[in-house]
């Protein structure tokens, strides 16, 4: 079993069982922060997927009003030359086909947060699949980075948009947030995110598809919130 430090300790008896409303819940995870640092504040929804059978992939990209990650290297794949062109004027980090196909294999890699391709060139990505699924930069319709609208796509990265999955145990993670924001942005990027994934709802899921949520900081106990 994992050894909690003494400050993590200490803030857990801080915490109680009760289930906050956003933003209270917002409010009592600040409270938390004892870091000098700007800690990140992380949502973790748990989702129901009683009555879907198989597997089910939860999968998708919130565009948060109040960006979190900064700097996002965003890459395209495309063999169009329009779409070429309009991705770099939209500030996409890295354009290319085969060429930056053939590079992925050779480096076994992409130095990119995130890859986006155009719908006609997915049959060239084949090769390099083992290689972006796992570091999760596979361009896919359902989280909008398989597209022919290159320009928009790239620029929602730029500004903000957040990608999410749902990991092996159903819950699925975002970062919301850093303790430098207000509490106002976080709700706001919150509740944008909790909307996003309500979306996402399988037809034959029965009750609530969230079951509970909860907001941590980068080192901190979690706190019950209820969407």
């Amino acid at each position: 079993m994992k050894q909690r430090s003494k400050r993590y300790q200490a803030l857990a008896s801080e915490r109680t069982r009760e289930m906050y409303p956003v933003e209270r819940a917002v409010s009592h995870v600040l409270t938390f922060q004892r870091n000098t640092f700007d800690e990140t504040v992380e949502c973790h929804l748990n989702l129901n997927l009683r009555g879907t059978r198989g597997n089910v992939s939860i999968r998708g990209s919130v565009l948060l009003p109040h960006p979190v990650s900064q700097g996002v290297t965003v890459a395209v794949l495309t063999d169009e030359s329009d779409a070429a062109a309009r991705a770099e004027e939209a500030g996409a980090d890295m354009v290319g086909g085969k060429d930056l196909i053939e590079q992925i294999k050779n480096e076994s890699g992409i130095d990119a947060d995130v890859v986006i391709a155009t719908p006609n060139f997915m049959s060239n990505i084949a090769p390099v699949a083992k290689i972006l699924g796992p570091k999760g930069l596979m361009p896919s319709p359902k989280n909008g980075t398989t597209t022919s609208d290159v320009s928009r796509v790239v620029n929602e990265f730029k500004s903000g948009k957040e990608e999410f999955k749902m990991d092996k145990t159903g819950v699925v993670h975002l970062s919301v947030g850093k303790t430098s924001f207000s509490e106002e942005q976080i709700v706001a990027n919150i509740r944008a995110f909790v909307s996003e994934v309500e979306k996402q709802r399988p037809e034959k899921v029965k009750g609530d598809f969230i079951k509970s949520a909860h907001l941590t900081l980068t080192h901190s106990p979690s706190v019950k919130m209820k969407v």
